[in-house]
């Protein structure tokens, strides 16, 4: 859509009450023409049929044909008795005063009324004609007294519609500069914004709240973004580099063990780029969870999970054990999980120079506890273990674990694990 084609809220305003108004203006004029022709009709009715009993009384007891009955009725015993102007419609219902307009205006001549009475003993047709000079000037004085009050509730109206145009005006003055602010901000300018100057209302505060959120949300992704290709570099470049000394170590001895030594450090060197790589294919894979089925964890494929980083551990007096405590289920795919925890288990290698890495397995939780030196170190010459972080919160988070690291009082820190309920065995086996 064209924002030529969007109106402001000022102009939205503006449109909305000038409707509001004239609809008022009109529906009173309405009303009260309305309300005239129906106190008019009523009128008519009442004053025929309070003529009629004496119009019965007279015409019982003489012989004459028409009768006026003071102030404001005829009767008449024969339809042509009547004037000559004054036409009778075709229809015409009984007991029923009819209004009857003059030809020149639209203005109440007469009203008319067809009735059956019956006069010695003998039932006739008899016309009433009624006609109020006075009410008539009476009406024309109220709509001329409307018309006034008309004037005046325009004026006010007029009045009220500047008020509100600047009511508007400063209610949507923040909200402009609001706009302008954001519109002259640079692409990476993703710092908080203060509520502008002018009448600063609940909506707009929570306005404001909601985009520094929305803002500081994209920082993180970005900083996000930042540390994830400040770490694969290094997680991808070690295999690689692992790779490439095995092959020139490869043409320098015949030696078959040696040959044999380089090929295991090339297998693990490609399987691990290959869990790698696969578990970031898997986190931007669309995946139903609840279609995955639950897995028993053992204690060897724990161990297997600690043993492929157990080199960090050389020339470091530092002991590692797996326990597990009754029976561990979860809905991951293997290598998925595989690449979750052994993450947590290098980082805990890497971290630790004396002690021991404890990988605690519960039914509800995974717990490796190490001996190092504490979230708030980071080891000297070790690098690209942040993406290891990075990647076990998404993997955590795409499976609804939640994933935690605290501080240990004793020394070193604790990675946690927490599975979600419907994972935990209703009954724990050893």
């Amino acid at each position: 859509m064209s924002k030529k084609n969007i109106k402001s809220a000022k102009q939205l305003t503006f449109t909305y009450f000038s409707i509001v108004a004239f609809a008022i203006i009109t529906i009173h004029f309405t009303l009260l023409d309305a309300t005239l022709e129906d106190f008019e009709q009523l009128n008519a009715n009442n004053r025929i049929n309070h003529a009629k009993s004496i119009a019965q009384e007279v015409f019982g007891d003489n012989d004459i044909q028409d009768l006026a009955i003071p102030p404001f009725v005829h009767a008449y015993r024969d339809k042509n008795l009547l004037p000559t102007h004054v036409e009778i419609p075709s229809v015409m219902k009984m007991n029923e005063a009819i209004e009857l307009k003059r030809q020149s205006t639209d203005e109440t001549e007469y009203f008319l009324m067809e009735t059956m009475m019956k006069i010695g003993n003998q039932p006739e047709t008899v016309y009433f004609l009624y006609f109020d000079d006075i009410y008539e000037s009476s009406e024309e004085q109220i709509i001329w007294t409307q018309a006034q009050h008309l004037l005046i509730s325009v004026v006010l109206i007029i009045i009220s519609l500047i008020v509100v145009r600047r009511v508007a005006d400063r209610l949507n003055s923040p909200l402009s500069q609001l706009a302008d602010e954001l519109e002259n901000r640079s692409v990476n300018n993703l710092s908080p914004i203060t509520p502008p100057n002018g009448i600063i209302t609940k909506e707009l505060v929570q306005l404001v709240d909601s985009f520094n959120c929305y803002s500081e949300r994209i920082q993180n992704l970005i900083e996000r973004e930042r540390s994830f290709n400040r770490y694969a570099s290094h997680e991808l470049r070690t295999p690689l580099m692992v790779m490439k000394g095995a092959i020139s170590l490869l043409g320098q001895s015949d030696n078959p063990a040696f040959i044999e030594k380089q090929r295991q450090r090339l297998l693990h060197a490609t399987n691990e780029m290959n869990d790698f790589i696969s578990t970031l294919l898997s986190l931007t894979k669309e995946e139903d969870i609840r279609t995955l089925t639950s897995r028993k964890l053992t204690v060897d494929e724990l161990n297997a999970i600690a043993a492929e980083h157990s080199h960090l551990l050389e020339g470091k007096p530092v002991k590692w054990e797996v326990e597990l405590s009754g029976q561990a289920l979860v809905k991951a795919p293997e290598t998925t999980f595989k690449i979750l925890l052994g993450n947590l288990i290098k980082n805990a290698f890497a971290c630790t120079e004396e002690g021991n890495v404890i990988i605690k397995v519960k039914p509800e939780s995974i717990q490796v506890i190490d001996t190092g030196i504490g979230l708030d170190s980071k080891p000297r010459g070790v690098e690209g273990y942040g993406l290891g972080l990075l990647i076990a919160s998404d993997i955590c988070r795409k499976y609804g674990w939640q994933l935690s690291h605290t501080n240990n009082d004793f020394g070193g820190c604790t990675a946690d694990i927490k599975f979600q309920p419907d994972e935990i065995p209703n009954a724990q086996t050893e």
